[in-house]
């Protein structure tokens, strides 16, 4: 402390004087103050008998003291003592600005730090309570220009450069709020500079109290003029992080490998085998007029079985890519905020359909879906989507065109609990096979809990698939599909997430190689870049 410092420079130069306290009182005052008794170094000042050479020296030491206390009425008397009796102590005039300052007495504070400045004690300081008074009394052109000097002196201390930054942005702000009354040119002049600013004074060092408020003072700023880059035209929010990349691996034991033609004729094995599963994932969020969200988006997923003896089990091996382009257009509904959906999808399936121990070329795909995202009730959004796939097959006789109409509704519940209820109608039409076209209607409800233990989600599901067979009718009957399943999962640190999943199907159908029941046990990790 400064102050302490130069008090026991003058306590020396005290105690060699011929006018001088006595020297154990000064030392017992110098003990107390520097302990933080000042009560008592108080009043072991008052017990001194000075003579008049050393009263400016007695008023000096009683306003510090009386500042420590926060009896500020009174040093302001003792330092106004001090002053009128030429005391020569360096920190005076910047301890009076300080009691000044703390009186509220703002007018004469920032004239006793101007004259701290010109006897050159605690420069920096003292400019920088001199720029902040001209700020609190509104003079913005003034503290700019000190605020400008300090953030240009090289030795400037950190913590000082940094509140420096930060406080010229708020100088800057109040002078454009006099000079721009139209607010779109107030809006773009904080987008252009006092916002990029606050940034730079952030940098100055990101670990501080003070950098949290710059933070939150930026969020603020955010909202007053819509500027949040995060926050959409109409209130929705977007997570902060644009670009997503994640990789995941997945051992699965399957108690029943079925085969499928990726549509609607799925048939059991009676073979089991351990599925491994390696997958990529990538997706990037372009944002145009805070409206317009575009995301395209690629999944690459390969799986390969560890059952290599048996053809119709490793003819599952596949590799996989999906090709996404989603787009929404955000819009109010009942002035909540609503997306409208347009998405475009492509998929190539490689399979070992051929038991060849090959994968080749087995399907490709291309999707158009439209949509709406609205708030239809005030528990949850609502969504309503409908959707034509054309699936092409190797194999002509599984191509098809896919017709589904689906609608997905939200259900927010305390504690960040989700329930999601799902219904998807889809007409599959097999155009060269036509008896084995159907119809499927998709009930679906998912219960997630956050948090049942530190960083552990748990997401309970149950799906049922009606499926109308219509010319296999006699022989296979209205195919029932009861898949329930259980999923925890685990987040480990900021970017792994690791989950473990039982699901179980049971299928029902007057044909014995399409009912069956199987279970599968997997474990997946996930990092998330």
């Amino acid at each position: 402390m400064k102050t302490s410092f130069w008090a026991f420079i003058i306590f020396l130069f005290l105690c060699k004087s011929p006018m001088a306290f006595s020297q154990n009182s000064i030392e017992q005052y110098y003990i107390h103050f520097k302990q933080g008794q000042f009560k008592t170094a108080l009043e072991t000042l008052e017990s001194l008998k000075p003579n008049d050479a050393s009263d400016s020296t007695i008023f000096y030491l009683k306003a510090v003291t009386l500042s420590r206390l926060q009896e500020f009425d009174l040093s302001l008397n003792q330092y106004e003592k001090a002053i009128a009796s030429n005391n020569q102590s360096p920190d005076l005039f910047y301890e009076y600005g300080q009691a000044l300052y703390a009186a509220n007495e703002i007018k004469k504070a920032r004239e006793a730090f101007r004259t701290s400045v010109q006897k050159k004690f605690n420069v920096q300081t003292s400019l920088y309570y001199v720029a902040h008074i001209s700020q609190i009394l509104e003079e913005f052109e003034i503290s700019k220009d000190i605020y400008l000097g300090l953030i240009k002196d090289k030795n400037l201390d950190t913590n000082l450069k940094q509140i420096s930054h930060f406080q010229l942005c708020e100088s800057l702000l109040s002078i454009a709020r006099i000079k721009f009354k139209n607010p779109q040119e107030l809006s773009q002049r904080v987008e252009k500079f006092i916002l990029p600013m606050l940034e730079t004074a952030y940098a100055v060092d990101k670990s501080t109290d003070l950098a949290r408020d710059i933070q939150a003072r930026k969020n603020e700023l955010y909202n007053e003029f819509k500027l949040d880059p995060n926050l959409l035209a109409n209130g929705r929010r977007l997570p902060s992080k644009r670009f997503t990349l994640s990789l995941s691996q997945s051992v699965k034991f399957d108690d029943n490998i079925t085969l499928s033609n990726g549509e609607n004729d799925t048939q059991q094995t009676q073979k089991e085998s351990f599925v491994f599963t390696t997958e990529a994932y990538s997706k990037y969020d372009f944002v145009l007029k805070k409206m317009y969200v575009m995301s395209p988006e690629i999944r690459i997923t390969q799986a390969q079985h560890s059952d290599r003896s048996s053809p119709e089990v490793y003819q599952n091996d596949s590799f996989l890519i999906n090709a996404n382009l989603k787009n929404k257009l955000e819009h109010q509904f009942k002035n909540q905020p609503a997306s409208l959906l347009f998405d475009l999808e492509f998929s190539q399936v490689n399979k070992d359909w051929n038991q060849k121990k090959k994968k080749e070329l087995y399907a490709s795909s291309l999707a158009f879906s439209i949509g709406e995202s609205f708030n239809l009730f005030s528990f949850g959004e609502t969504t309503l989507k409908l959707k034509y796939k054309n699936y092409k097959g190797e194999n002509t006789d599984i191509s098809n065109k896919t017709t589904s109409l689906s609608v997905d509704q939200t259900y927010y519940l305390p504690k960040q609990q989700l329930l999601i209820f799902l219904f998807d109608f889809s007409s599959i039409d097999n155009f060269n096979l036509k008896s084995s076209s159907t119809d499927t209607y998709l009930l679906r409800f998912d219960y997630i809990l956050p948090e049942i233990f530190p960083d552990y989600t748990l997401s309970i599901a149950l799906a049922t698939t009606v499926t109308d067979t219509k010319q296999q009718k006699e022989a296979r009957g209205t195919e029932m599909n009861y898949n329930p399943s259980i999923e925890v999962s685990k987040q480990i640190g900021s970017n792994m997430k690791t989950s473990l999943t039982y699901d179980m199907t049971k299928s029902k159908s007057k044909t014995s190689s399409y009912a069956y029941d199987k279970s599968s046990l997997a474990l997946e990790f996930q990092y998330n870049f």
